[in-house]
């Protein structure tokens, strides 16, 4: 801000409010509408607009300058916690019918329960979310664990053969859930690692990770790493990303206690 919007807002702040009127708040929003009127008459006379509009808008108890210490390069991890990102999709709140009736569904298979306990250690091992991880399976293969799809993705997860072997596990195991769960927490962890030091976020975990984050994530496991950073995501893949997080909000990933 301009030095003399500075001064400005001293001024009118010091000034007891009786000066402007014998009502605190009529003298406060008559100071207020003074120096917007003189913020046509000014150098740099918006700022003066600028910071009089916010403060009328809210008490000036709220408004604080800068913590001391804070360096003003690259900001810290939990302010990017709260950044507005140009990544994240509408998801809607209420599922549409067809999820409404797969829900309840899968709640009722025995298989939706079964894996719970591998779910569990794999993903914290991993420092997961293990509801995300089941929300994953539940979005690819809906618990079943010898699918296979078109493109050759294989078991509870689907899995490629050649990502597994990337991860180190055989990729003719996938059929077995628990190397399949293995490759694939493997994979989304190998995904959050490079969504990381894309977006500085040292520090955070990934369970705790803002939602734009978890979105690009799941985004990158259906369609490939380098959907952690494209703007633009396929038709398929941005249904993929909603169908996972409709499943994550349903009863159908809520983990069994153990």
């Amino acid at each position: 801000m301009h030095p003399s919007a500075y001064l400005a807002a001293a001024l009118v702040f010091a000034v007891p409010t009786s000066v402007f009127c014998t009502d605190v708040r009529a003298g406060r929003s008559e100071a207020l509408y003074a120096l917007n009127t003189v913020s046509f008459l000014v150098p740099a006379g918006y700022e003066f607009g600028r910071f009089f509009d916010a403060a009328a808008r809210r008490p000036m108890e709220a408004l604080s300058m800068p913590k001391a210490g804070i360096p003003r390069g690259r900001p810290i991890a939990q302010e990017r916690l709260s950044k507005p990102f140009p990544f994240v999709l509408d998801i809607p709140t209420v599922p549409p019918m067809p999820f409404e009736r797969t829900f309840n569904r899968l709640v009722l298979k025995r298989e939706t329960t079964g894996y719970d306990g591998l779910i569990s250690r794999y993903a914290e091992q991993a420092g997961l979310d293990p509801r995300l991880v089941k929300s994953v399976i539940a979005a690819e293969s809906e618990f079943t664990a010898k699918a296979v799809s078109p493109a050759g993705a294989l078991g509870l997860m689907q899995v490629m053969p050649a990502t597994a072997n990337w991860m180190g596990i055989a990729g003719s195991s996938l059929f077995d859930p628990e190397e399949n769960i293995r490759a694939g927490t493997s994979y989304l962890t190998y995904l959050f690692g490079r969504a990381w030091k894309r977006y500085h976020l040292e520090g955070v975990a990934y369970r705790n990770a803002p939602r734009w984050v978890i979105q690009r994530v799941i985004a990158a496991y259906n369609a490939g790493p380098k959907f952690l950073a494209h703007r633009r995501l396929y038709a398929q893949t941005r249904d993929y990303v909603r169908k996972v997080i409709l499943f994550y909000r349903s009863k159908v990933t809520e983990l069994a206690a153990r």
